[in-house]
């Protein structure tokens, strides 16, 4: 297991066995108190632990627990947190902050327990059988044990092709599941599991300010302090840059903190080719150069790094080792590589970014307009909607319709009026044959886990989407494998999250501003060029033109995954090769082309690819 695991902590690796149970650990060092990490560690309790931790509230920790700081300097944050639990036991995991992936043994009561962080950054998978119970951060270190199949779990698979992302339980394998994001489990010496959740949003409490300057500024110091605290690094910093607000916001206060130091800070920024200047999306635009350029002539101390791609999906097999599942946007795996392996060219192990803003500091705050009409808030609820029909391209109806009547109509019902003009809710995009989606139950099992094909801005929608997809942790464990970079985001950061949920929703769309609160937050600190733009970066906006280079290379290729009885059974082989004969010569920036090619398409073939490899995989552990 410890070898499997290998390629994320090549730089130690450690094994320890007691009678019946076995512990491995293997690091990667990013931390400074990382050169100090020994796991698996033993406690004072005699407790033993190994974990993929980082503690971004390290001092509150020790503090809390009375430790003196020349005692704690050569304590990594492993061995924090297992004084912290064997202080506070299983209260500990609520205020923890920082992503951690954590498994401790406790040999007095022989319970071993395992814990996942609030958003699920880190992974904790695990395998039960009749002889034996194993977990591991990632599957590849289940699959070293022979008595654990690596077999698709092919109704997690189905869900995967029409992006219902909602089971965090779940995992792309049969048998194999994972601890959700902030739960943990509780196994006996018997086998007996017991899992249990300890934070959900309805935990967090109302945030009351005096005015709404002072619920901005509030923001701006509660994200300053994440990201100076997400910067505790033994390598140099960088960030992840675009136009938008999340990001940048991010990237400008690292710089404002690097500066009081009198040092710059690297930013990378993925861009299209030189010289590229098709259509896109209406509202949406493919170069960020221009906002990037502002953001570096206002700050003064960042340096920018435009990254730029050509290789198309090549990748794909380099990434599914790492990741140990399908990739769901091939098109965009480039780019996002790309940056990585040029952060790690330039000596920049840490990556800032701002992924998970969307939810929290920048909110677009649209669904608590249903919420308002339900309260009896109709004066609020008419405001929001004349905002929002001035700030989208709907007419009046419309857009009454899609913010205030739709999100309030039973699910059944507006699927009902959907499916009058579609063959299926997610027939736009994914390249499942219609007869696999029936067998596997694809739209009860949506149903189960509150998945809501329509997208509707309907109530829950930000909660569900501070855990937007259920491998957020494979893919970042991924990334950090293949290119030594760590990517951290403060804006997931838990205060960060406690904060944004617990103002009052008006404040996203206060003075009739949508996504108000950061607007005004970051007031002085991002160029006003930055604070007004109302587009959308476009990621990946030259994808056509790497799939145009590789058409016949494509044609052949489908005809080879289509051998697979098992891809040919759960891919619509059928509609690619009728795209693949309908090839567009323009109007790729249209909504159908997109869906068609670069959604149904690239992921159609890249699912078939991921099925390949991993029938392959097995073949050679046969071998092996």
């Amino acid at each position: 297991m410890a070898n499997a695991l290998r390629p994320h902590g090549p730089d130690r690796s450690h094994v320890v066995v007691n009678n019946h149970v076995g512990l491995a650990n293997v690091l990667m060092r990013i931390t400074p108190e990382d050169r100090f990490d020994r796991q698996p560690l033993v406690g004072s309790s005699e407790a033993v632990i190994t974990a993929d931790v980082r503690l971004d509230n390290r001092q509150d920790l020790l503090a809390r627990m009375g430790a003196k700081q020349h005692d704690a300097a050569t304590w990594p944050d492993s061995q924090v947190l297992l004084k912290a639990w064997e202080r506070f036991g299983d209260n500990v995991w609520p205020i923890l902050r920082g992503p951690f992936a954590a498994a401790i043994w406790d040999t007095s009561r022989q319970i071993l327990t395992l814990a996942r962080d609030h958003l699920g950054l880190n992974v904790v998978v695990w395998h039960r059988s009749e002889q034996f119970f194993a977990f591991a951060s990632m599957p590849k270190g289940l699959f070293a044990i022979p008595e654990v199949p690596r077999e698709l779990n092919e109704e997690k698979f189905a869900d995967f092709l029409v992006l219902n992302h909602a089971d965090h339980e779940t995992t792309h394998y049969r048998n194999i599941f994972r601890v959700p994001p902030a739960h943990f489990v509780k196994v006996t010496a018997s086998g007996s599991t017991e899992q249990r959740r300890y934070w959900s949003t309805a935990d967090i409490k109302t945030v009351r300010l005096h005015s709404d300057q002072a619920y901005a500024e509030g923001l701006r110091e509660c994200l300053d302090r994440s990201v100076r605290r997400q910067m505790r690094s033994a390598h140099a910093i960088g960030c992840h840059l675009s136009g938008g607000l999340d990001s940048s916001s991010v990237s400008v206060l690292a710089a404002r903190a690097l500066g009081e130091k009198n040092k710059r800070l690297s930013a990378f920024t993925h861009v299209p080719r030189l010289g590229f200047n098709e259509p896109v999306i209406d509202g949406c635009y493919a170069d960020e150069t221009l906002f990037v350029e502002a953001i570096r002539n206002f700050v003064g101390n960042i340096d920018v790094t435009y990254v730029r791609d050509h290789a198309g999906d090549a990748k794909l097999e380099e990434f599914f080792p790492a990741y140990d599942g399908p990739v769901r946007n091939p098109t965009a795996l480039d780019g996002m590589l790309s940056i990585q392996h040029n952060a790690r060219a330039q000596g920049r192990r840490v990556l800032l970014s701002g992924f998970f803003g969307n939810n929290t500091i920048s909110w677009n705050g649209w669904s608590q307009a249903a919420d308002h009409v339900r309260s009896g808030r109709l004066i609020t609820a008419y405001r929001q909607w004349r905002l929002f029909y001035r700030r989208s391209t709907y007419s009046q109806w419309r857009a009454f319709y899609k913010l205030i009547v739709e999100p309030l109509l039973p699910s059944k019902v507006a699927q009902f009026s959907f499916r009058g003009r579609r063959e299926a809710l997610w027939h736009n995009h994914a390249a499942i044959r219609s007869d696999y989606a029936i067998a596997m139950g694809v739209e009860a099992r949506a149903e189960n886990v509150g998945h809501d094909f329509l997208y509707r801005m309907r109530r829950g929608e930000r909660t569900a989407g501070l855990t937007p997809v259920d491998y957020i942790g494979d893919w970042f464990a991924a990334e950090k494998a293949i290119t030594g970079v760590e990517t951290r985001d403060p804006t997931a950061d838990i205060d960060v999250v406690s904060f944004c949920f617990g103002v009052p929703p008006e404040q996203y769309l206060v003075e009739n501003i949508d996504r108000s609160l950061i607007r005004r937050a970051m007031w002085g600190l991002l160029p006003e060029i930055v604070l007004a733009n109302r587009l959308s970066g476009l990621q990946a906006a030259d994808w056509h033109e790497k799939l145009e280079n590789r058409h016949a290379q494509i044609a052949a290729e489908l005809a080879e995954l289509a051998a697979s009885p098992l891809a040919n059974r759960a891919i619509d082989f059928a509609r690619l090769d009728k795209a693949m004969k309908n090839w567009p010569t323009c109007a790729w920036h249209t909504r159908e082309v997109t869906d068609e090619y670069q959604f149904a398409l690239a992921r159609g073939i890249a699912s078939a690819r991921f099925l390949r490899w991993m029938e392959s995989a097995n073949d050679r552990q046969r071998a092996a």
